[in-house]
């Protein structure tokens, strides 16, 4: 009871300071300066709080299904950072983006708490509770192990972190000898933003209510990650046993058709990664094996259990840095998927086989796993040249397996201190059928975006 008290104390410590200083901070302008007061707490709340942020304004374009020129998205966007610290012993931090533009065609005007976390340290133990983001993994892009956080890949954004989305959870850390333990309690389900609209789907096909876990301690998820420092190398193992922030996709149909259902389905997650150098070479690899605890083999939204493989070589020469990646999945028990023989005694089983078969190559293209071997390059290059002022990068994807690819060159100008101007674009595509050929327009786009950060 004194720990869960002392949690509660010190969130309503940071959430009531908080308050008090966005007050003052969003009124002073209106108030003469003379007219100001000086307490203590004015004084400790100065020094304990550090405020940073940035505004920009962006612009994406893009094609729609006729490949006619289109504008995808405008906005503008404002952040605000808080870094609380008490002498050592507490601290908080929280991020609250403003947002008002277009996004895909609809008006939006909205505010986002992205973190907001309290955290407090009992005994060399870390505590931290609230809204947080958290990245596993040291691979690049692909990262087996990197489960915790969920992702909206529709964000309309020059930068990849803009896509992750914070939780509601519990962390503790501490350390033992040369390890790092870190331990995370997550009560409440958040699911990763669908690529899966109405822009993709076959006419008259509806996309019904998510069916997510309900707020019990029993539909709970929670992961533990060792991670460990030697002069030589990097590594850390970690374990999950969750809900996977990706839901699958279950059917039924009735009078009115056929109706898609996002459904959640638990898994372990048993993994691990290393990072380390070889001469002027840095070497990274991830390794996770994903385990459902769903009837799998009668459940389309269900996928087999699979493992992940990724390995990476990087080098910097002069102002270029290189990386190249590999990527291999596996599917334990795989079976292929074939088309049901038409019975014309039996018309009505038929054609609900047959929407079981589309349905589960649907929910494979999600999860990668359409075959029970998949290989997958991807590469990275950066120069960063005029002074180390303007930054040129160009990354690429490419599925040899489903022949699939994503091209995204991108180019950043620092115009001065704190001031950026950002262009660059993702094409995406593949064969017919394939998941990338599917959100083609939905997630192919160009865009100029003007950063300034305080």
């Amino acid at each position: 009871m004194r720990f869960f008290s002392t949690v509660v104390f010190v969130s309503c410590l940071f959430t009531f300071s908080t308050c008090i200083y966005s007050q003052d901070l969003f009124e002073s302008a209106s108030k003469d300066s003379s007219a100001g007061t000086s307490s203590s707490n004015d004084k400790i709340l100065n020094k304990t709080v550090d405020v940073s942020g940035f505004v920009k304004g962006a612009f994406f374009g893009g094609s729609n299904d006729n490949n006619d020129a289109v504008m995808l998205g405008s906005y503008g966007q404002t952040a605000l950072k808080l870094n609380v610290e008490k002498n050592g012993v507490g601290n908080a931090f929280a991020e609250v983006r403003l947002n008002a533009g277009y996004d895909r065609g609809v008006e939006s005007e909205k505010c986002d708490v992205r973190e907001a976390w309290a955290a407090f340290n009992a005994k060399g133990v870390d505590i931290k509770v609230g809204r947080q983001i958290i990245v596993w993994g040291r691979a690049d892009g692909i990262n087996p192990t990197n489960n915790i956080t969920p992702q909206n890949q529709l964000v309309l954004s020059s930068e990849v972190d803009d896509a992750r989305l914070g939780n509601e959870l519990l962390q503790f850390k501490t350390k033992i000898g040369q390890a790092n333990i870190q331990g995370i309690w997550i009560p409440s389900y958040r699911a990763d933003v669908l690529l899966l609209n109405s822009s993709i789907l076959p006419a008259g096909v509806l996309i019904k209510d998510p069916v997510y876990p309900d707020f019990k301690f029993t539909n709970s998820s929670y992961a533990l990650r060792v991670d460990f420092t030697t002069p030589s190398i990097d590594g850390s193992v970690s374990y999950l046993n969750g809900n996977a922030t990706l839901p699958g996709f279950d059917w039924a149909t009735d009078a009115s058709g056929l109706s898609i259902t996002p459904k959640a389905y638990r898994m372990h997650v048993v993994g691990g990664d290393f990072s380390t150098t070889a001469g002027a070479y840095g070497l990274r690899g991830e390794v996770a094996a994903k385990i459902p605890t769903g009837d799998y083999e009668n459940l389309a939204y269900i996928p087999h259990p699979f493992g992940q493989l990724v390995l990476g070589i990087d080098r910097s020469i002069g102002d270029i840095s290189i990386l190249v990646q590999y990527a291999g999945l596996y599917v334990y028990n795989f079976k292929k998927i074939s088309d049901p023989v038409m019975d014309m005694n039996a018309m009505s089983d038929y054609y609900a086989a047959l929407t079981n078969t589309e349905m589960e190559r649907l929910n494979r293209k999600f999860t990668g796993t359409t075959d029970e071997f998949s290989h997958s390059l991807t590469a990275n290059v950066q120069w960063n040249t005029m002074h180390e002022t303007l930054h040129l990068k160009l990354s690429g994807f490419h599925n040899i397996t489903t022949e699939e690819y994503a091209i995204v060159p991108s180019a950043s100008y620092d115009i001065a201190d704190a001031i950026c101007l950002n262009i660059g674009g993702r094409y995406m595509d593949g064969k017919d059928g394939s998941l990338n050929k599917l959100v083609n327009h939905l997630m192919s786009n160009v865009y100029t975006e003007l950063k300034i950060s305080f």
